[in-house]
């Protein structure tokens, strides 16, 4: 019996809804966690294990020199995911000091999506965005933009944290989200290139571990040990799996796919969220998160379609140039 794998597009999206379900566990955790610590001393335990993790056993299986090969040949992509990596993560880190986890989850998360299609749409005239997927993210802008006059308002799920930090955490998450895109199409870049998720994962930390080192300071020293647990915690759960299996899910799929289906973790976070005493049911946030996954499930489903579509046509234009020069090639024999 012959097995079947399963096509790209399956063995990308799986990894994919596993990230935004880790992803939502996170944000919930971190801004539990974070309000006694210092969000760039987390960072900085954090993405220094997480970097030991994947580089020291990317070295222990296949050397130095493959292990830092993408250093020499993709130097200006190596750079990129390194700047939009710590750009994203602390940024997103200290958002959630200030913000609703769902809140900052579900922005810096959806707004990747619509800046895709938005943006595709207007520097790839020849691009494959879809009609539905152009909806799809008008509308999500749409619903960002209530998520933040709700933060303003006091409608969240923090209720009023005052309109200076509202300001920084909105601010914050918004450039989490920009650079998250950049992550996601480097990270594309990468894997086309010949990456492996292992090896883009070993070497995209470097910048964000010395950012973060040098914002903490000999002053955060002092509160090293009682950051260890949380930053452990944060490296398993929230940056080691979850960035191995949206690696994963890059490698199969198109940026504007991963983008959608990783906007699903607002879902899981508001829900993981009413376990925290510290935060309040909010229907404001409710309704934009609804609402948000609707339009990501609609732009996921028309892409699917449209992949399905594609596939028929052209395996019939396959079918008819072969029968095409098989009548040439008979009518030539006569």
């Amino acid at each position: 019996m012959v097995s079947r794998r399963a096509p790209p597009i399956a063995r990308g999206v799986t990894p994919l809804l596993l990230f935004a379900a880790f992803s939502a566990a996170l944000d919930i955790y971190a801004g539990n966690r974070l309000q006694a610590l210092s969000p760039i001393l987390v960072a900085a335990i954090s993405f220094t294990l997480v970097a030991a993790l994947f580089l020291g056993g990317l070295i222990a299986r296949r050397g130095a020199a493959a292990a830092c090969l993408p250093l020499r040949t993709r130097r200006r992509d190596v750079a990129a995911i390194n700047l939009s990596t710590a750009v994203s993560w602390l940024s997103m880190l200290v958002a959630l000091k200030h913000l609703e986890p769902a809140v900052v989850n579900v922005v810096s998360l959806a707004i990747g999506p619509a800046l895709t299609v938005l943006l595709g749409a207007l520097l790839r005239r020849r691009g494959s965005v879809l009609v539905t997927e152009m909806v799809a993210s008008l509308g999500i802008c749409a619903f960002i933009a209530l998520l933040v006059w709700g933060t303003f308002t006091g409608r969240s799920g923090v209720g009023h944290v005052g309109a200076g930090n509202a300001a920084i955490g909105v601010l914050l998450t918004l450039t989490c989200g920009l650079a998250s895109t950049a992550s996601v199409i480097y990270s594309k870049r990468l894997s086309d290139a010949g990456q492996s998720p292992e090896s883009v994962l070993a070497i995209r930390f470097f910048l964000t571990i010395a950012v973060s080192w040098t914002m903490a300071g000999t002053s955060a020293m002092a509160s090293l040990a009682e950051a260890l647990l949380p930053a452990t915690v944060i490296t398993v759960i929230g940056v080691a799996l979850p960035l191995y299996l949206i690696q994963l899910g890059i490698e199969h799929t198109e940026p504007i796919t991963a983008s959608l289906i990783t906007s699903l973790s607002p879902l899981v976070a508001f829900l993981l969220q009413l376990l925290d005493r510290r935060l309040q049911p909010s229907v404001l946030t409710l309704a934009g998160v609804v609402g948000i996954t609707s339009l990501v499930a609609a732009a996921a489903m028309a892409r699917g379609r449209h992949g399905r579509r594609s596939q028929r046509e052209n395996r019939c234009a396959s079918r008819r140039r072969i029968e095409g020069g098989l009548f040439e090639l008979s009518t030539d024999e006569r």
